[in-house]
């Protein structure tokens, strides 16, 4: 038995952690599928549930609600109920008195008085009269208190059949959903309350769900059963109707009336036909198109039938699309006669939301870093350092700055008040993070021949750091800000003497707001209404907009897509390309410009006024978005090979070990070439290409006519006055140049190499980003030493990588002759 009947402490209890009261719902398995179910979904593809069956899938886990709500007028009160009485006037009464079993509830003073069948309404009255018959002038009042309870039996094809213990309030309708209402095969049109053997009522639970009529749902008393039948006559409604499902029939017969049950045909439903799947004799299926005229609704249905109702098909009819490059991509109505130019007017047409976008992004107002603006936005940022905002609250973590350092130049700084910065273009570098170790750097640490040999920390006068691939094509960033970074990084000395202390970065940079619109093609994707193939017919933009060609205004047809292509979508030739080139340093017009067709370097230097007195060509770096691409491919193969010689020398280390400290070292050198191999995948690459200028280059006559690309940075420092000596020497820093001095001079000054030099590996790292090595260096004996150097030239003397102590070659070799010894004598032994 199931006792349903609660009391305020059991309306509030705990269940798995939480309150449960009499909002709370038990938790219900999944209802396995019915056959028919099973039949619907493979016919339709999909599960239809059953009308109504949702309505229970949320049983509630108490029975409180009945216990909470004032009593009816109509409620007849029984034996087990609590009377609240109270007496006033000549006699005081206050208390609480149950019904008992013989239907009396009894008085003090005034005995049992029946109550059995006396309705609620007339409870007062009559209560009033009975005890009257004792005292005169009194008043009284008559309540409900604690409500009996009683038994029901809910059984058939319930979803929890069996008996349950509810309060004398509940209805038909409570009780359907304590048990968790009909189960899959039960029926929800003829649920029956049966009374001393008689059906005292038949509720139809479709009213309720389709009328909201509930004037059947009749109170329960003690001893009434709850009979659920087997379902009746079930027809599914599938695809485009308001509420698709299974339905049980009852006096519904025919497709208008099942529609009604279903709401309707939906926004989207075909109105000509629908079709019914039906059960041919209990033998086979059947397919019956219906029309949805007069004659068609008035259609019988069966037990089992399947109505699918179709979608329209998601099309346009008698449309144009014009879509890609364009500042609206919309459709259009077409009409007999159409052409391109009815749906691309003019040039405005062509020109994107995000070009406006951009554009009016650059227009925006500039924050203000006063107190006021940071008391109300005190995460906005205030300033920016190399590209990102800084504010006194969240400071950015820059190592060369201090918090001081930061406030003063948030103070001093704007930001734009979106927090929109420019996109830097190719060369500029951002000095947010610690620069890493060049690639140079770690491709040299690499092999043994070439160690590099560069601490790092201040090694001179000029601060600059000590990497020793100063003049390679790969970096670990760009070449573009200070003197300090540029040193850093490696790449050359063009930024390092042009560059001042900057205290407040770039911020403004010429590029492109969108792409732009490729005007030599345009192409129609129209379909073949003989064959269903689709056709791209071509046709020239420009000829079309900009020249107003009449035979490239091609005439369009309904259902045609017009796609305008940007020239990122399609690569074009570099003809057409738009470039802008960005010439910085010692240029009498330095700045971006944009390079007319066949243009070359020289042809623009000429064109932006030439080169200033001060030009060092000789030192000059040139970068490109192109070889940038490139090298990173290249550095990241070499790192990739790198990975796979590691694991190829780990395998075969422990094979190729002679003694115990052969594999301590093969162990250190695997975890030091793992270190280099994580150092190569952390590189960027510069994009640096060696222009191959002369030391004494000076006029724009000297600059090679290099065909120029999009993105391309030419930087072109002053003459610089200085040599730098790094590496394994005993003073590093930079020397004043002297055109009389050779490199052995400078060495020399710098107080030789250490002893653990690799002398013989040392290398020139020229102003224009050659590498000149002693290894490779031709003629005589002394012909490294003797050459001469240029000015923001470096010599690099590297660390020898494995320099074995004298005295274990000594210990190894008086190993191997004691080795042989004992063989010998062995030998002899045996003779």
């Amino acid at each position: 038995m199931q006792n349903l009947g609660t009391t305020p402490s059991d309306s509030s209890t705990e269940r798995n952690g939480r309150r449960v009261g009499q909002n709370a719902y038990a938790y219900e398995p999944p209802v396995p599928l019915t056959p028919y179910q099973r039949l619907v979904a493979s016919s339709v593809g999909k599960v239809l549930p059953i009308y109504g069956s949702t309505l229970f899938s949320n049983v509630p886990a108490t029975f409180a609600p009945v216990d909470r709500i004032p009593v009816t007028p109509e409620y007849l009160i029984g034996p087990g109920d609590e009377l609240l009485v109270r007496l006033w006037g000549q006699v005081t009464l206050d208390g609480h008195f149950t019904v008992d079993r013989s239907g009396n509830v009894y008085l003090p003073q005034v005995g049992a008085i029946r109550v059995a069948g006396i309705p609620f309404a007339k409870l007062t009255d009559y209560l009033r009269a009975q005890v009257g018959r004792t005292f005169r002038n009194f008043d009284i009042n008559v309540n409900i208190g604690q409500l009996r309870s009683i038994q029901i039996f809910i059984v058939g094809e319930a979803k929890r059949p069996g008996s349950y213990t509810v309060s004398s309030l509940s209805t038909l309708v409570n009780a359907l959903f304590a048990s968790g209402g009909p189960g899959p095969m039960g029926s929800m049109r003829d649920i029956q309350v049966k009374r001393n053997g008689e059906a005292v009522v038949t509720f139809d639970f479709y009213d309720l769900l389709l009328k909201g009529d509930k004037s059947k749902d009749v109170q329960l008393v003690s001893g009434d059963v709850i009979y659920i039948p087997p379902v009746g006559p079930m027809v599914a409604v599938a695809g485009s109707v308001d509420v698709p499902a299974l339905y049980e029939l009852k006096k519904e017969s025919t497709v208008s009336e099942l529609l009604r049950l279903s709401g309707g045909l939906s926004t989207l439903a075909q109105d000509k036909q629908i079709r019914i799947e039906r059960l041919k004799l209990h033998d086979s299926r059947s397919v019956v198109d219906v029309k949805l005229d007069a004659a068609g609704l008035a259609t019988e249905l069966h037990d089992g039938d399947i109505v699918e109702v179709s979608p329209i098909i998601d099309r346009f009819k008698d449309s144009v699309t014009l879509r890609g490059n364009v500042a609206e991509p919309r459709r259009f109505a077409w009409f007999p006669g159409m052409r391109v130019r009815d749906i691309i007017p003019d040039k405005d047409a062509l020109l994107t939301r995000d070009y406006w976008l951009q554009r009016n992004r650059l227009g925006l107002p500039i924050l203000d870093s006063t107190p006021a603006v940071r008391l109300y936005a005190p995460d906005a940022p205030t300033a920016q350092y190399n590209g990102a905002g800084i504010s006194p609250v969240s400071p950015i973590v820059v190592p060369s700055l201090t918090y001081s350092q930061r406030l003063a130049a948030a103070q001093d700084s704007d930001a734009n008040v979106y927090g929109i910065t420019p996109k830097q273009p190719l060369g500029r570098n951002d000095n947010s993070t610690p620069p890493s170790t060049s690639v140079g750097d770690d491709l040299n640490s690499t092999q043994s021949d070439a160690q590099s040999s560069l601490p790092s920390g201040d090694n001179g006068n000029n601060g600059r750091s000590t990497n020793n691939s100063r003049g390679g094509a790969l970096g670990s960033g760009d070449t573009r800000n200070d003197s300090d970074a540029n040193s850093a990084t490696g790449s050359s000395v063009s930024a390092a003497v042009t560059g001042t202390s900057q205290r407040f970065p770039a911020k403004n940079a010429v590029v492109l707001s969108a792409p732009e619109v490729d005007w030599a093609y345009a192409v129609i994707q129209r379909l073949n209404r003989n064959d269903l193939s689709s056709q791209l017919i071509p046709f020239n933009l420009g000829k079309v907009v900009l020249d107003g060609s009449a035979a490239d205004n091609l005439e369009l047809e309904a259902g045609d897509v017009v796609t305008i292509f940007s020239k990122s979508d399609i690569r074009v030739p570099q003809s057409q390309q738009t470039k802008y080139v960005r010439l910085e340093g010692e240029f009498s017009g330095a700045g971006t410009y944009s390079v007319a067709p066949g243009e070359t370097l020289r042809q623009l230097v000429s064109r932006a006024g030439g080169l200033t007195s001060g030009a060092y060509l000789y030192g000059s770096q040139f970068t490109r978005e192109s070889a940038r691409v490139i090298q990173q491919q290249r550095l990241n193969d070499y790192a990739a090979d790198l990975d796979r010689r590691i694991k190829l020398a780990e395998a075969n280390a422990a094979n190729n070990a002679i003694s115990p400290q052969d594999d301590i070292q093969d162990v250190a050198a695997l975890q030091n070439a793992r270190t280099v191999a994580q150092k190569l995948r952390q590189l960027k690459s510069t994009g640096r290409i060696v222009l191959d200028m002369g030391a004494d280059s000076k006029t724009v006559a000297d600059i090679p006519d290099l065909p120029l690309e999009d993105g391309d940075v030419f930087i072109v420092p002053q003459m610089p006055s200085t040599v730098d000596v790094f590496g394994a020497v005993y003073n590093q820093t930079s020397f004043l140049y002297n055109p009389q001095k050779r490199v052995g001079d400078y060495l020399h000054q710098a107080g030789g190499g250490t002893r653990t030099a690799d002398n013989g590996r040392s290398y020139i790292v020229r102003a224009d980003g050659a590498i000149v090595s002693r290894q490779y260096s031709s003629g005589i004996l002394g012909r490294f030493d003797s050459t001469r150097l240029n000015p923001g030239d470096a010599v690099v003397v590297p660390e020898q990588v494995d320099k074995r102590p004298l005295l274990r070659n000594l210990v190894d070799i008086a190993t191997i002759f004691g080795q042989f010894g004992l063989g010998i004598a062995a030998i002899n032994v045996l003779r």
